[in-house]
């Protein structure tokens, strides 16, 4: 078969996959998902190409409102399907390109997202711990295969961050920085600006589901001593008057 003839060929198949996806109402393919899935859509409008949705329940852990999706034929030529959504998180907007690859390899690039802290905290389900101030989410780009860890790179920035165990510690702003690690797991480095401790250090995804903390907490001036004593609890304080936490261990202790 020459070249032309397999370039009028991907042209055909092409062809139809977009016809296809244009004319498809997204009500029955929504249905399927709502009955196969712990994934439940309600207020289904539009075709696969461009519609909107009034509610995403994901297994009763998050419920996403006003959902709008729109296809990007063009991706096709790369071997992959995805959508540009616009979506809302209780009052925070989130937008992104979402798809997958051939080789069910699923991705996110350019995720916008500002989210109280305190929403996050319960939407994660930290115990015992409160978190105020608010954090803004920018993910170039997030990839990962079912089973396995992520991917990330970008950038979360945690304004007016402030962490209250027994009692409140004013951390500043915290910047978070997210890339592919020498061992391409996921790593974090992190530091802040103001606040009554500085923090320095990273934290990694490793293999099997593990994860490794390398942070030093440094007190400033005004740090008050009972919140010194705190990072005692858990770090182990060193000769220049900082505290070193450095563990490692399983993301099912933490409940991921």
């Amino acid at each position: 078969v020459s070249m032309k003839t397999k370039h009028y060929l991907l042209t055909a198949v092409i062809s139809y996959l977009v016809l296809l996806i244009a004319t498809i109402p997204a009500k029955p393919v929504t249905e399927l998902i709502n009955e196969n899935t712990t994934i439940y859509i309600n207020g289904v409008s539009g075709n696969l190409w461009s519609g909107s949705a009034y509610s995403i329940d994901i297994d009763g852990y998050a419920e996403l409102h006003k959902t709008q999706w729109s296809f990007k034929p063009w991706k096709l030529l790369t071997g992959k399907a995805a959508v540009d959504i616009n979506t809302r998180y209780l009052d925070s907007k989130i937008s992104t390109e979402a798809g997958i690859s051939l080789f069910g390899r699923m991705y996110l690039n350019d995720l916008n997202a500002s989210i109280k802290a305190k929403q996050l905290a319960e939407l994660s389900n930290i115990p015992m711990v409160q978190l105020d101030g608010q954090l803004t989410i920018n993910i170039e780009s997030a990839q990962w295969q079912q089973g396995e860890l992520p991917l990330i790179t970008g950038n979360i920035n945690w304004s007016g961050a402030t962490v209250t165990v027994m009692e409140s510690a004013s951390l500043g702003e915290v910047d978070i920085s997210l890339s592919e690690s020498e061992h391409e797991t996921l790593l974090a480095s992190i530091s802040n600006k103001g606040g009554e401790i500085k923090i320095s250090g990273k934290a990694e995804l490793i293999p099997e589901q593990d994860y490794a903390i390398d942070l030093t907490f440094a007190p400033t001036a005004g740090t008050k001593n009972s919140l010194r004593q705190s990072l005692a609890m858990f770090a182990k304080k060193q000769n220049n008057g900082s505290f070193l936490l450095k563990k490692t261990g399983s993301l099912s202790q933490i409940g991921l």
